[in-house]
């Protein structure tokens, strides 16, 4: 009996010790919930910590969650390395309290941290960006605005509201949005029509969800002057006898053949390019809208919808500044073909093709709406929209210009008949037009080392073109590329000669190869001496660094 007794009390001390061993396999992990961060209307960010002794893995981890303290919802933990673990929630509900937990199992049981919550931010108005005017006419007006915040509910309504700022007509106008998708500039644009000449309107725009209406800093813009055609084919009408006493005009309302006919008369020149005693210099029709229909404007050519036609102020040499239809989608050729007075041309966000006219030897700068998407003014200069490429460079421009570094081409004749006298090309043109210059008064060209060759008659009849510096990396010269220049310098940077062809350097001039000095680069001479083509030149010498 007393041996039994023994066994007994040795198999309970031997349990106790069991018991209270140290052994980190019965030790179980921690978990703990922590606050959750980077609350928005939609997201937030649940965190929380697995502690475990060493030599313990770690369990499979995951969050609870849900709108009610079921927490129905489960994301899986993917990674938790150091017992720190979080999870990015989106797609939540605005103005929602959530329920959340860290949970894990390590295989035998089921683990859970304390359960905590948050709310998530309630949605609100929109909010709209003061609204700035991209095109303007006597008679309507396109606007840009943002919605720079939809206040996390979908837009039902923007646009902009108008008054007349005099108070006179305390009528305001309500203009709806009806395209509800923003411009690549994130700008949603709208047209106002309906205006008065000559008048001062606050406009405000506005934009509202199912939370309420936001409207944005109002903006004050006054109308210019116009002459308002109730129908086209009228302006002979309204203007009587007083055609030729007008220097300046500003037209509103649907001008057809007739009306621009009578327009061209009143700027110099009738339907047969004859002379008349008109004298209006300055003509702003952004207001007005070219419609088909009367008769011919001029040599034989009808009116299209929205076009500025072929020859429609061709010869007018008393023009000075014009502003195109603010509904203009065209500019075809020869529209301002020896318009030698023109010094300025305003075209409008709706022109989506340009032609560019010769003659026109005073035009210093264009402007260019800044809702227009194709086009854009560069230092005066008409360029593509990227400005990546020129469209009409101004003839009467005049002293130094340098190409932004964004311009890759330059189309054939861009300089055409130019007054200035030092062009500098930026690296990153890889391609120029024939005949660029053509007849230009251009006297140096310094042309980059991006430009590989060069096009035929590229400086023909430049009669004042003294200076030439060619790239490094130059590799052709076409034919008749210096016809009629009286070259002095050529700096032509690359080590090797560029190939030239038996009329590279031939010109209807005077034979500019025994005057002309080539530059090359030092240790080059005896390269450019053996060459066929450039050996004609007497004075190379190697002085480029």
């Amino acid at each position: 009996m007393k041996n039994y007794l023994n066994y007994i009390l040795l198999a309970a001390v031997a349990m106790v010790c069991s018991c209270s061993s140290d052994s980190p396999g019965n030790i179980e992990p921690r978990l703990l919930t922590l606050p959750a961060t980077g609350i928005s209307r939609t997201e937030a960010t649940l965190s929380g910590k697995c502690s475990v002794a060493d030599g313990v893995d770690m369990p499979r981890l995951w969050f609870s969650y849900g709108s009610d303290e079921s927490m129905s919802k489960r994301l899986d933990v993917v990674d938790a390395p150091d017992g720190n673990v979080s999870l990015h929630l989106s797609g939540l509900t605005a103005g929602t309290t959530y329920h959340y937990m860290l949970r894990g199992t390590n295989g035998t049981a089921t683990l859970s941290g304390q359960m905590l919550s948050f709310a998530t931010l309630p949605n609100n108005r929109p909010t709209v960006s003061k609204v700035q005017v991209l095109s303007s006419g006597p008679m309507s007006l396109i606007v840009g605005y943002s919605i720079v915040d939809d206040g996390g509910d979908r837009i039902m309504a923007s646009g902009c509201r108008i008054v007349r700022s005099d108070g006179t007509d305390s009528d305001e106008k309500t203009f709806v949005q009806t395209e509800d998708v923003p411009d690549e500039k994130g700008m949603m644009r709208l047209r106002i029509d309906g205006l008065q000449p000559d008048v001062t309107y606050t406009i405000k725009p506005f934009a509202a969800n199912r939370n309420g209406e936001a409207v944005g800093e109002a903006l004050q813009h006054t109308t210019s002057w116009a002459i308002v055609l109730g129908e086209a084919g009228i302006l002979a009408t309204l203007i009587g006898n007083d055609a030729n006493k007008y220097t300046n005009i500003s037209l509103a309302g649907p001008l057809n053949g007739d009306d621009l006919c009578m327009l061209r008369r009143m700027a110099g020149r009738d339907t047969e390019g004859n002379p008349t005693d008109g004298k209006l210099a300055d003509i702003d029709i952004s207001g007005a809208n070219i419609v088909a229909g009367g008769g011919e404007y001029g040599e034989s050519r009808f009116t299209e919808d929205g076009v500025v036609g072929i020859g429609l102020f061709r010869s007018c040499t008393i023009l000075k500044n014009i502003k195109l239809p603010i509904g203009a989608v065209r500019i075809d050729k020869e529209a301002f073909n020896g318009c030698t007075a023109l010094q300025s041309i305003t075209i409008p966000a709706s022109v989506g093709k340009i032609v560019p006219s010769a003659g026109c030897t005073s035009l210093a700068s264009f402007e260019v709406s800044a809702a227009n998407e194709h086009y854009t003014s560069v230092d005066g200069v008409l360029m593509s929209s990227d400005c990546r490429s020129i469209i009409w460079f101004p003839m009467g421009k005049k002293g130094e210009y340098t190409l932004p570094s964004t311009v890759e081409t330059v189309g054939d004749y861009a300089f055409r008949d130019c007054n200035i006298e030092k062009f500098v090309f930026a690296d990153g043109l890889t391609k120029i037009g024939q005949c660029a210059f053509y007849n230009s008064k251009v006297r140096e060209v310094v042309l980059p080392s991006t430009l590989k060759q060069l096009p035929s008659g590229l400086f023909q009849k430049c009669a004042h073109l003294t200076t030439v510096h060619l790239g490094r990396d130059i590799e052709l010269l076409p034919e008749y590329v210096f016809d009629g220049c009286p070259l002095s310098d050529i700096y032509v940077n690359a080590p090797m000669p560029p190939v030239c062809y038996k009329n590279t350097f031939a010109t209807t001039g005077t034979d500019f190869t025994k005057t002309c000095r080539v530059h090359v680069p030092r240790g080059s001479k005896a390269y450019y001496r053996s060459s066929k083509q450039w050996a004609v030149f007497e004075n190379i010498v190697d002085d480029i660094l």
